[in-house]
């Protein structure tokens, strides 16, 4: 099925996309720091894929892609990179317009205090891998980062949380799960050798860091926005 990834990816993003006219989210008013978040986060991202697959730390099976390539990746992985940070800031303006009533503080500590344990375990058991040194490396200093400013940013853990439900599914797919090969493959001499059923153990700090970051560079775009437009109307 030559196609499967590219519907993968159409999957991921068809009900966050129809539902972003939700009155009460209103997430298309904030297309424009969507955009310019997963540009942000996407390029340095693409830019660390594109070194990966040539280094073989990973790669991708033809016979579940189009055939598109832009350099050594696949149409189908730069979409990853677009509808991914999508989804996930959808996730995170639900998160902030129905759970305002909610108090993440002991569920964010938990959360953190996890991530980082997860970090230094990945570290301290695939030390040299680098798959596993890099990821963990980033993944605790974001983690760390996080951890002091949990007050400024009440709806970034449970919003990550309820993207890795969708991020699994993907991610579980991608990996063998449901294929008699896997659409992405990857080389276990450059991870821990882990998994979580198909998923190498570094994709849950991979999608941290992915996520975590497109909704920190969203959430800055909208409150520059909402200030500029503040302003704008005092004067």
């Amino acid at each position: 099925m030559n196609n499967l990834y590219l519907l993968l990816d159409f999957g991921v993003i068809l009900f966050p996309f129809l539902l972003s006219f939700d009155k009460k989210v209103h997430y298309i008013g904030d297309w424009g720091a969507t955009f310019g978040a997963l540009v942000l986060i996407g390029i340095p991202f693409l830019i660390h894929d594109y070194y990966f697959t040539e280094m073989e730390i990973w790669g991708f099976n033809p016979a579940y892609l189009t055939g598109h390539y832009i350099f050594n990746l696949p149409i189908e992985e730069v979409l990853f990179f677009v509808v991914v940070p999508y989804a996930c800031t959808f996730v995170y303006a639900c998160s902030k317009a129905y759970f305002t009533r909610l108090n993440f503080a002991k569920f964010n500590k938990v959360f953190y205090l996890g991530i980082l344990l997860y970090a230094v375990v990945i570290f301290a058991v695939g030390f040299g891998a680098w798959y596993s040194t890099m990821v963990s490396i980033g993944a605790f200093i974001l983690g760390l980062a996080l951890w002091f400013q949990q007050k400024d940013y009440p709806y970034v853990p449970i919003a990550i949380v309820l993207s890795l439900i969708p991020f699994f599914i993907m991610n579980s797919i991608l990996t063998g799960s449901f294929t008699p090969t896997p659409i992405v493959w990857y080389d276990n001499m450059q991870n821990v050798g882990f998994r979580w059923g198909t998923i190498p153990a570094e994709d849950i700090l991979y999608s941290f860091l992915l996520v975590a970051g497109n909704i920190l560079v969203f959430r800055f775009l909208v409150e520059r926005k909402k200030a500029a437009l503040k302003a704008l109307s005092e004067t």
